[in-house]
């Protein structure tokens, strides 16, 4: 792994008193961390994971879409993605079909299980899929489940619930608290690290993780690019940082919190500085075409990604994020992209396959498809593993303005080389575990008869039930992928702690709200890693 810089490389690189304070501060690890540090194998094993938060409540039922189910086409007259007359999608396949460029083909593409299909916006995912090492999770969604914006980004980015009861105790991030309990964040500078705007809250917490707007614009004073005047007066500005790093404390009011942070803010100036950050030469297998394109102006764009202002910074900052779990020693990095709250004209008037929701669709399936070339290149992809996460999931009907309301559950897509890919949650056939069924379709037989999945928490509009709680996602994630011990995975996400009820591992009977006698089945613990 090329580019790999930690303390131990600042040493022999001339910071050794930089370095050695921030070794130093090993000495005051508090209790649970001390305990972390000497279980599992997370940063160890050199596995990593890469978040994409779609912010704004993405509309599964027209990612991976229940094309079989009478009550999509019925429900969805305007903005349902049509079945191609020329296939036939009760026929199981050995994968996705292979079709065109999503914008010359208006169908959903086959996935081959004999019921779900894809839409055709995410048609660069066909590849990786039929490599095997993506899965398509449908009906993904937690206890209590809220349809508010603000509180439910909080639940998923804290590893939580929608039972009030259950959130006391979880004051910080689902992954600050994978990184903390490691204790990975005491021995390296970079751990976890977020490209946008502002903090994420999974990574937030008392002790300093990254969050970057930009990797270009990460330097001190824009003191840069480096000429002989810019290094000079940059090294006076290091070495009076080196200085003020060196002078004594008072031991309160948090200071050594600031002061860790410090020394991590110093350590990792000179990481981005690097050559390696600075290239954007990284290409598909045809040779020529950019895997992450800044402009429209570059050869061989693709053809996802081409009128479209927004697609080039959710792009870069992938990128960010690739170069920083390749490059350096972080274990988890990640970033967002908005735009999914799609009230109004979620498809075009007329071309259900076209519009604003495709538009973004497109985005990330560009996203996967050159993570997992830009991994495979750097011979890495068996130790990255690629997630989404969305608050939440919309209607299952459409309403009058050609858009789709807030509603329960969504789809999660997971990708790597170590994943055992395929669709989960959206197959006509019954599960192995009694009482649950990947999809229960409508009869279609009346207002008043079984409405099936697509109805399942709303007789009107339709809400998505879930069958899979993503705490158990990540949690298997976290477990069998990163290296976490079950009792680290306990305590990162506490919920694993109480099987008996919330049955995340093994699955059963589960409480949809804070009521624990109202149950519905769930699988539990994919075996995805």
């Amino acid at each position: 792994m090329a580019n790999i810089l930690t303390r131990r490389s600042f040493m022999t690189a001339g910071f050794k008193a930089t370095a050695a304070l921030g070794f130093a501060s090993l000495m005051n690890i508090p209790p649970f961390a001390k305990r972390a540090l000497a279980e599992g194998n997370i940063g160890i094993n050199g596995k990593k994971l890469l978040f994409i938060f779609l912010r704004g409540g993405n509309d599964g039922v027209n990612n991976i879409i229940p094309i079989q189910d009478p009550a999509y086409a019925a429900n969805r007259v305007d903005i349902g993605i049509p079945k191609d007359p020329m296939s036939n999608y009760a026929t199981a396949t050995s994968g996705a079909d292979a079709v065109t460029f999503a914008q010359a083909y208006p169908y959903g593409i086959r996935l081959g299980n004999g019921f779900a299909a894809l839409n055709p916006g995410l048609v660069d995912l066909v590849p990786l899929f039929n490599s095997g090492d993506l899965a398509l999770i449908h009906r993904v969604a937690y206890r209590s489940q809220s349809t508010d914006h603000f509180f439910s980004e909080r639940y998923w980015e804290k590893a939580a619930d929608g039972v009030a009861a259950n959130n006391r105790n979880i004051s910080d991030g689902l992954w600050y608290r994978t990184i903390v309990e490691s204790g990975w964040n005491k021995t390296h500078s970079l751990s976890a690290v977020s490209i946008q705007s502002k903090m994420p809250q999974s990574l937030r917490g008392e002790e300093p993780m990254t969050n970057l707007s930009s990797i270009g614009r990460y330097n001190i004073l824009g003191v840069y690019p480096p000429t002989a005047t810019n290094n000079l007066d940059r090294a006076k500005i290091l070495d009076k940082i080196d200085a003020a790093n060196l002078r004594p404390y008072a031991t309160k009011d948090n200071r050594a919190l600031v002061h860790n942070l410090g020394i991590a803010f110093r350590d990792t100036l000179d990481i981005f500085r690097s050559p390696t950050f600075q290239t954007n030469e990284f290409y598909d297998l045809d040779g020529s075409t950019k895997l992450f394109p800044t402009t429209n102006n570059e050869d061989n764009v693709n053809p996802a990604l081409r009128r479209q202002g927004g697609s080039f910074g959710f792009i870069g900052n992938i990128k960010s994020c690739a170069q920083i779990l390749s490059d350096t020693d972080a274990v988890i990095a990640g970033t967002e992209m908005g735009g999914f709250d799609t009230h109004t004209a979620q498809t075009a008037a007329g071309a259900p396959h076209l519009g604003g929701h495709t538009t973004l669709l497109r985005r990330l399936a560009w996203a996967y498809y050159a993570l997992w070339r830009y991994f495979s290149s750097k011979n890495m992809w068996d130790k990255v593993v690629i997630i989404t996460m969305s608050e939440f999931g919309r209607t299952s009907a459409e309403n009058a303005s050609n858009g789709t309301d807030h509603a329960e559950a969504s789809v999660m897509y997971v990708a790597g080389g170590g994943v055992n890919g395929g669709v989960y949650g959206c197959d006509a056939n019954p599960s192995t575990q009694p009482g649950v069924k990947n999809w229960d379709p409508w009869d279609g037989v009346g207002t008043n008869a079984k409405r099936g999945s697509l109805f399942a928490s709303n007789s009107s509009v339709g809400y998505l039930r879930r069958i899979i709680d993503y705490r158990s996602v990540v949690g298997e994630i976290i477990r069998d992928h990163l290296g976490a011990t079950q009792a680290q995975l306990n305590r990162i996400i506490p919920a694993y702690a109480n099987e008996s009820l919330e049955k995340l591992k093994n699955g059963g009977l589960a409480p949809i709200g804070s009521n624990v006698s109202t149950t519905t089945p769930i699988l539990g613990e994919l075996g995805l890693v």
